[in-house]
């Protein structure tokens, strides 16, 4: 609330479902793709973040006033990963991690919100250490794993408005592809396997907040790469089926999801806070449903390489995927049926070093289009674009900020609106 109130001073009343019905305000007439009649006042609270995949600069995108609101600099080329409460984006660069306030805060009166805009800022905080690599926002903690030094370092989100920021550093362990994670009382952190130096982890320790390591997590999780939020615990995705682990008046708990087939394994996973669904990548052109309750699987084909991949974030209803062959997909989880959008940029390659993104806010998704310098945004209804942003530069990385995806007035049509 801290955040809110000293924004509120700056910013002026831009939102409020009980004062200002949809429709109302900068740009609102020119979505036709989804009409303000049928939206909720707080789509207005979404910004985009762009990042610049040959330099440093970030372009912020005020969804509400339809323009580029400023320009910031990160300090070089860097991966974009939005925070659980949204007020924040982090920028994760070769050596250095940066924190971006998103200049949105949130009243929520629960029948109705306000809305507090002020500039985006890079924060003075920053994080350095040999090749930052996995992050995860979870429970008011940002983790970062250096991956060159076996150190995860945690920041309290909320603090980052405070003049010293919390940050909690991890006993190191052998440099890996690891990551750490809040859970409970406790927090997760992986371990290599002993004949793999630097690779992808084993398995996951249970630490203490000072560090000393309770117990392990009684499933190994061989080549552990991915994680999302599931319920009250965390999906980790390994060589041989998804783990799930939980932790319950000081207990961990911890089961494991077999593949459908052992053909392919996941990477990367997505959740939605009103569903039970688990969403993954497996193999190159194929997504996976799975229900963390029986197991139940189902499998989804794509007419090309699957890039990128999110749910969309207000009912999670629909899988949006970014292809190699430029279009973006839209799936039905219920019926399976799946639209496209035709060549939203240029066929490119998953692995290719500066390519296009993705990310979505509820009825819309933003895609980069680095040979174009462009970031388009495009109507998932109609699956249309329908405005383009010149940004110049090669944009490729893409986050939303503003979002709670936790808070009731994501979207219209969610489960607790």
């Amino acid at each position: 609330m801290s955040l809110a109130l000293s924004l509120s001073v700056l910013g002026a009343v831009l939102g409020c479902s009980s004062e200002a019905g949809p429709g109302t305000g900068a740009g609102a007439g020119g979505r036709a793709d989804a009409p303000e009649t049928e939206r909720h006042t707080s789509w207005r609270r979404a910004r985009v973040l762009v990042g610049d995949g040959r330099g440093g600069s970030l372009h912020v995108i005020d969804i509400e006033d339809e323009e580029v609101i400023a320009e910031l600099d990160a300090g070089g080329p860097a991966a974009l990963h939005g925070t659980e409460s949204g007020d924040y984006a982090v920028a994760v660069g070769a050596e250095e991690v940066r924190f971006i306030r998103s200049g949105v805060a949130i009243v929520d009166h629960t029948d109705h919100i306000h809305i507090y805009k002020s500039p985006p800022k890079v924060l003075d905080l920053s994080l350095s250490g040999a090749s930052p690599g996995a992050f995860v926002s979870r429970d008011e903690w940002l983790s970062i794993f250096f991956d060159g030094t076996g150190q995860a370092v945690m920041v309290k989100e909320p603090s980052l408005n405070a003049e010293e920021p919390e940050v909690l550093s991890l006993p190191p362990v052998e440099p890996h592809r690891g990551l750490a994670a809040p859970l409970g009382d406790a927090f997760l952190l992986s371990f290599p396997p002993e004949d793999e130096p630097g690779g992808l982890p084993l398995g996951l320790n249970v630490l203490s907040a000072d560090g000393e390591v309770l117990e392990g997590v009684s499933s190994p999780c061989p080549g552990l790469h991915g994680q999302t939020a599931i319920g009250g615990g965390i999906a980790f995705a390994c060589d041989d089926g998804l783990l799930l682990v939980g932790r319950d008046g000081g207990t961990t708990t911890a089961r494991k999801l077999s593949y459908p087939s052992a053909d392919a394994r996941s990477f990367t996973l997505r959740s939605h806070v009103e569903r039970t669904t688990l969403i993954g990548d497996f193999g190159e052109s194929t997504l996976l449903a799975i229900e963390p309750e029986d197991g139940a699987a189902r499998l989804f084909e794509f007419p090309a390489p699957v890039c990128h991949f999110e749910l969309e974030p207000g009912r999670g209803e629909q899988v949006i995927a970014l292809a190699a062959d430029g279009n973006v997909y839209a799936l039905d989880l219920a019926s399976a049926a799946m639209a496209a959008h035709t060549a939203a940029v240029p066929a490119f390659q998953c692995d290719d070093a500066v390519r296009p993104g993705l990310a979505l806010a509820p009825d819309y998704a933003y895609v980069t289009d680095p040979a174009g310098g462009e970031v388009h945004e495009i109507g998932l209804r109609s699956l249309t674009i329908t405005r383009s942003y010149q940004v110049g530069g090669a944009p490729s990385a893409v986050v939303i900020m503003g979002l709670n995806l936790k808070n009731v007035n994501v979207a219209p049509g969610a489960a607790h609106d």
